[in-house]
C-alpha cells in the first residue's frame, strides 16, 4: 500500500492496475477522484435521483469487477464514462424511456457558500442555474450529451468520441449547436423574464 502522498501523483491508469494486482487504497483514491463528476453526470441524465444513484452504483460494482481484466487502452476516465454511458442506454431500453433525458437538480449547493453573498446575488445565481438546466433540457439528447461529457465530466473531444463512439468533428458539432442552442435559450428566457 502506498502513502497517500504517492497515490495523488500516479495516473488513474496506474491506480486501476494497482487495484487489480489488491491495493484497495488505490481504488479509494479513484473513486474519490471521480465521485462528484460521475454522480453529476448520471443525475442530470436520469430522470430521477433514485435512477441516478442506482446507475452510480451499478457503474462503480462494475468497475470493481474490471479490475483483474482491465487493460490501460484507454484513459481511465474515458472507459468509466463509456461505462456510465452504456448503464443509462441500458437502464433506459429497460424501462423505454430512452426519450425522457430529463436534467435535475442535484440539491448540492453548497451552504456555506451562500451565506458569503447577500441574498440577491444567490437568488440571481439560482435563477440562472435553474434557467440553465431548463435550457438544457431543450437539447436533442447528443448535444445535451457531449454537453454535459465535456462540461460535468471535463473529458477532452477525443475522450468524448471514445465514449459516445462517433468521431471528433461530429462531438465537436455537437458542442458548438449545444452552445449555441443554450446561449440562445437562455437569451430568449432572460428577455421573457426582463420585458
Amino acid at each position: 500500500m502506498l502513502k497517500q502522498g504517492v497515490m495523488d501523483e500516479l495516473s488513474d491508469e496506474h491506480l486501476m492496475q494497482k487495484y487489480g494486482s489488491g491495493d484497495a487504497s488505490a481504488f479509494e483514491q479513484l473513486y474519490l477522484r471521480h465521485k462528484n463528476s460521475l454522480y453529476r453526470y448520471l443525475l442530470r441524465q436520469s430522470t430521477e435521483p433514485q435512477i441516478a444513484e442506482e446507475i452510480y452504483q451499478d457503474v462503480w460494482h462494475k468497475v470493481i469487477a474490471a479490475r483483474l481484466t482491465y487493460q490501460a487502452s484507454a484513459q481511465f476516465n474515458t472507459w468509466l464514462y463509456h461505462l456510465a454511458r452504456n448503464a443509462l442506454i441500458d437502464h433506459f431500453r429497460r424501462s423505454a424511456t430512452a426519450h425522457k433525458y430529463v436534467v435535475e437538480d442535484d440539491g448540492s449547493h453548497n451552504h456555506a457558500e451562500s451565506d458569503l453573498v447577500d441574498n440577491e446575488q444567490a437568488i440571481d445565481t439560482t435563477k440562472q442555474l435553474m434557467l440553465l438546466k431548463h435550457c438544457l433540457q431543450q437539447l436533442p439528447q447528443p448535444q445535451q450529451e457531449a454537453f454535459l461529457l465535456k462540461h460535468e465530466a471535463g473529458l477532452s473531444l477525443y475522450a468524448i468520441a471514445e465514449v459516445v463512439g462517433e468521431q471528433e468533428q461530429s462531438i465537436k458539432s455537437r458542442l458548438r449547436y449545444a452552445l449555441n442552442k443554450l446561449k440562445y435559450c437562455m437569451q430568449a428566457k432572460l428577455g421573457d423574464n426582463h420585458g
